[in-house]
């Protein structure tokens, strides 16, 4: 019986460089994972800037026609964290009526290659007139829909 226990007691060598080999691939996966999630977050930052631009310039446009002007069409490019964001609007006015304007805006990630498409985000709405917001009336981006203010 004392033969067998000494014989049975702890791991041999290549026990223990199995189990390290495969604790070593799951800490690379688990690395892999966390490069994949950053990347991820990163892209999601990105978008997240490009809404909040073409929705500034939205509010700029009807901010423009809400003291009576016509807003025009135009273009301007903003860096942004890195990313150089490029952005474009076009506003059709039909005379005395709702004006549609449509944002859109485009940027290449940091770590694109040259022949990635860009990304890009575009955003419409339709902006009132100064008499109808004056009857209590704002006309919402999207759809032609109204909402009582």
């Amino acid at each position: 019986m004392m033969a067998r226990s000494k014989t049975s007691q702890g791991f041999s060598l290549i026990e223990v460089l199995v189990a390290l080999v495969i604790l070593g691939v799951g800490l690379m996966g688990l690395a892999r994972l966390q490069l994949v999630l950053l990347a991820g977050t990163a892209d999601t930052a990105a978008y997240d800037h490009a809404v909040r631009l073409a929705n500034e310039r939205i509010e700029s446009l009807r901010f423009t026609r809400l003291t009576g002007s016509v807003p025009i069409s135009g273009a301007d490019e903003l860096p942004v964290q890195g990313i150089l964001f490029q952005r474009a609007w076009t506003v059709v006015c039909p005379s005395e009526q709702s004006c549609h304007a449509k944002v859109t805006v485009q940027w290449r990630a940091p770590r694109a290659s040259a022949e990635d498409a860009p990304h890009d985000v575009s955003l419409e709405a339709y902006l009132a007139p100064a008499v109808s917001v004056s009857q209590g009336w704002l006309v919402q981006s999207g759809a032609p829909n109204r909402e009582t203010l």
